[in-house]
């Protein structure tokens, strides 16, 4: 038993070196530093303007930096502090970028060798630099198409594209162009700057393209696709349906020869043609009807005048689609009115 107390002996001091070592190893660790608040201002300017980077550098073991300094194009542009302690202050350097589009990162090292980078990965878009005038980065359109690609000639069809500008700037036109005929879109979903674009339209038979075009306030433009255009829709001839006419009226129904009558005739189309030709014969005389209301295929026309004395005025109404589509009303004969006394 006494043969064992020297190893026991051995075996604590063994230990009480190893745990010194180990409080050693614990006090000498390094952490690396942090990048707080880190920006460039302004994102947007010229080549005339001044460029601010700034950053917070903090060092959790209170170590002074060895290096702090910001990127731009991967080049290095060191920072010098402008507030606080070494170890835990305000970075700043101030700049002068040539134009174009550029991009940056942070970059820290303490001084016992630990660094930090923002971002990890990569680098940051900005600042836009311009020559004599803010920098203007050129929009973007996608998702351009058409629904559908293939119907009739009665069809509506709907073009659609999505429209972005980088620099958040509502469009002065988004448009697109069918056959070579211009066509402005209106925003359908989202915001101005960032939004889906429709304009809707009946095609004639035949085979289609198109192409879009943006155009920022600015002055800057854009196309969907880069080049060339897009096929479609295919448009083929559909079966036409005449119009119909009904509801018809004048007002007043009588009166003085000095007054103004109106007549009044209900419009629709199953193929939701507009009229080409609006006609009413007033004692066998046409007159061109003007819309009062309603959607084309489904329009109130009217037509005014004064009528001299008499009982015997007459009239009737004549319409063509366009598309080969007529209708008379009534059938045969006229309608009676107004009747004008003095």
């Amino acid at each position: 038993m006494r043969s064992q107390r020297p190893v026991f002996a051995a075996a604590s001091a063994v230990l009480t070196v190893l745990v010194l070592v180990s409080l050693s190893f614990a006090e000498l660790a390094n952490h690396k530093p942090c990048l707080c608040r880190p920006e460039i201002t302004p994102m947007h300017g010229t080549a005339r303007t001044t460029y601010v980077a700034s950053v917070r550098y903090s060092d959790p073991d209170g170590d002074a930096p060895a290096k702090v300094e910001v990127y731009v194009d991967d080049i290095p542009y060191p920072m010098r502090r402008v507030s606080g302690r070494a170890a835990d202050g305000i970075y700043r350097a101030r700049l002068t970028l040539p134009p174009g589009e550029h991009r940056y990162y942070f970059y820290a090292e303490d001084s016992r060798g630990l660094s930090e980078r923002f971002p990890r990965y990569g680098a940051k878009p900005g600042p836009y630099v311009g020559t004599n005038r803010l920098y203007n980065r050129l929009p973007i359109l996608t998702e351009g198409g058409v629904h559908f690609s293939e119907g009739t000639d009665a069809s509506v069809y709907t073009f659609t594209v999505h429209y972005r500008d980088p620099d958040g700037t509502k469009p002065k036109a988004v448009r697109v162009i069918i056959d070579g005929i211009i066509h402005d879109m209106t925003l359908h979903a989202g915001e101005p700057a960032d939004g889906i674009y429709m304009f809707q339209t009946r095609l004639p038979a035949r085979p289609h393209r198109y192409h879009f075009v943006g155009i920022d306030d600015c002055g800057a433009c854009a196309t969907h696709p880069r080049h060339g255009f897009l096929r479609g829709p295919e448009v083929t001839s559909g079966a036409n349906r005449p119009p119909v006419l009904g509801f018809e009226k004048v007002d007043p129904p009588t009166g003085g020869p000095g007054l103004v009558y109106t007549y009044y005739v209900e419009y629709h189309d199953p193929d939701s043609d507009a009229p080409s030709l609006p006609l009413i014969y007033i004692n066998n005389t046409p007159h061109r009807m003007k819309p009062l209301c309603g959607k084309p295929g489904a329009t109130t026309y009217v037509y005014r005048t004064k009528c001299c004395l008499g009982s015997g005025h007459k009239y009737y109404f004549y319409f063509e689609d366009g598309r080969g589509g007529t209708c008379r009303y009534p059938a045969v004969g006229s309608f009676h009115g107004p009747v004008v006394t003095r």
